[in-house]
């Protein structure tokens, strides 16, 4: 081989690698501007991975397969993730729905479009989006520790309690996201319920200040108001704020 197609064969694979790193990418589900970029980022750190793995390095020419094949994996995980913390996800969407599902095309003009089949489109649209990318970065590089660095970075040294690690890291990373999440809503509900309370006590204060005044004004004795006050204030409950009725289930059979 002469020093031409020594050129020649380098020039063919960097235009491999750049059509793995740098594919435009396009989905078959409406997704904004931040989104599309959140894909492209991790379109490009699939490549990376892709690029220094053993089979890659063996055959060159397998990189934009291997980065597809690394992209859907991850894209697995993160809608499997985001599948199981919503109450209302379809039975059928576990691993081997999304594995199905999911197809990615490498097309003219080195444009990349993911499809997602049969999932529904506000669920992908709520799955994709940059935090939990990084999450699965730091998750999938290894260097990093894994799930132990990912439950250390996202619980600032916390930990998780009852969170089981371990089996297939798809469905390991999954029930993280749903471990995460719970961990997330105890904690904003119990803000709520302070704020909650911290709004009628402050309420009741006024209010009882206020009565004790117009009955001071009126004559009243002081002890007398106080006892009546004390005994009122007990009771005095302001009404929760009226809970939103939930979406109603259609009957329409899924394609």
């Amino acid at each position: 081989m002469d020093e031409q197609d020594n050129d020649n064969l380098r020039n063919n694979l960097q235009d491999y690698i750049n059509q793995a790193f740098y594919a435009k990418i396009e989905t078959d589900v409406p997704l904004d501007a931040d989104q599309l970029a959140a894909l492209q980022n991790l379109n490009e750190y699939c490549a990376n991975i892709a690029l220094n793995s053993g089979e890659v390095a063996r055959n060159p020419l397998k990189i934009i397969y291997k980065t597809n094949e690394s992209l859907k994996y991850a894209l697995t995980a993160i809608c499997l993730a985001q599948a199981i913390i919503n109450p209302r996800r379809k039975i059928r969407e576990n691993k081997v729905f999304f594995e199905k599902n999911i197809v990615i095309y490498q097309g003219n003009n080195n444009i990349k479009r993911i499809c997602f089949g049969n999932a529904h489109h506000e669920n992908i649209q709520a799955a994709i989006y940059w935090d939990i990318f990084e999450d699965w970065k730091l998750y999938f590089d290894k260097e990093y520790g894994g799930i132990k660095a990912l439950v250390d970075e996202k619980t600032n040294l916390t930990g998780l309690g009852d969170y089981v690690r371990g089996g297939d890291p798809i469905y390991e990373f999954a029930r993280f996201h749903r471990k995460y999440t719970e961990k997330e809503n105890v904690i904003e509900e119990k803000l709520k319920i302070s704020a909650r309370e911290t709004y009628q006590n402050s309420v009741i204060q006024a209010v009882t200040s206020e009565v004790a005044k117009q009955q001071l004004a009126a004559g009243n004795n002081p002890m007398d108001i106080i006892n009546s006050l004390l005994s009122q204030s007990e009771n005095l409950k302001l009404p929760d704020t009226k809970k939103k009725d939930p979406p109603r289930i259609s009957h329409k059979k899924d394609d």
